[in-house]
């Protein structure tokens, strides 16, 4: 990419917000694919550690590990940075502008729920990156998942995805230019329906910490 031409989009308003929408799709992609590997537990030990063996013996998985780890950084700075001007530039305005018609406990609590998963995003990477990887994914994975600590942790990390994504889906399309009234209100149904599939990250460690995945587990194999 031409770099003069990419300086332009990093430092015209516009640019900004479409780099931050850009950069929210491609996560939306990876929550959506973490939650499916995720489900895959309820499949069983084999299934899972088969799994998780395919996915690190990926070539070029570092590289990959870094690109969404990069992705997750320009979004949160360009996030930042695009409600910083817009506060200042027009306080009063931006908090009625909110994708045509009022705002929502999803838009009035985006920068606390980023801020939220950010501090969630860390310290989940860091419990697993640095756990015993020797006893199998699948175990490390329940075993977390049946410390009341980490459920308590990972579900209010699940729950600031949840009310993020509310408004974050529709925001992007908004961003993006596809907002017409006719197709608002399907956008904005869309962009709930994406966030109530979110409820399942919150479940998943719920059903491990009461021993309920013996009753599941016929249903997803």
């Amino acid at each position: 990419m031409n770099l003069i031409f990419l300086r332009r989009i990093i430092t015209t308003s516009i640019g900004r917000k479409l780099v931050m929408a850009a950069t929210g799709l491609l996560l939306v992609g990876f929550v959506s694919f973490h939650l499916m590997s995720n489900l895959i537990l309820l499949n069983g030990r084999e299934t899972y550690n088969a799994y998780v063996a395919h996915l690190t013996g990926m070539p070029f998985l570092l590289l990959i590990e870094i690109g969404l780890f990069s992705l997750f950084l320009i979004h949160i700075f360009m996030g930042a940075y695009v409600r910083w001007e817009d506060f200042r530039n027009s306080p009063a305005g931006y908090e009625k502008r909110n994708w045509q018609g009022g705002r929502t406990i999803g838009s009035a609590t985006m920068l606390y729920s980023a801020a939220t998963i950010l501090i969630f995003a860390v310290y989940h990477v860091f419990t697993f990156r640095f756990s015993d990887h020797s006893m199998g994914f699948y175990e490390m994975v329940t075993n977390a998942f049946r410390d009341p600590v980490y459920t308590a942790i990972y579900t209010l990390g699940a729950l600031a995805i949840i009310l993020h994504l509310s408004h974050g889906v529709q925001s992007i399309f908004q961003t993006l230019g596809i907002n017409h009234l006719k197709y608002t209100p399907f956008i904005k149904f869309g962009g709930w329906i994406m966030a109530l599939a979110m409820v399942a990250f919150a479940l998943l460690p719920l059903i491990f910490l009461f021993e309920a995945e013996t009753y599941l587990m016929g249903v997803f194999r």
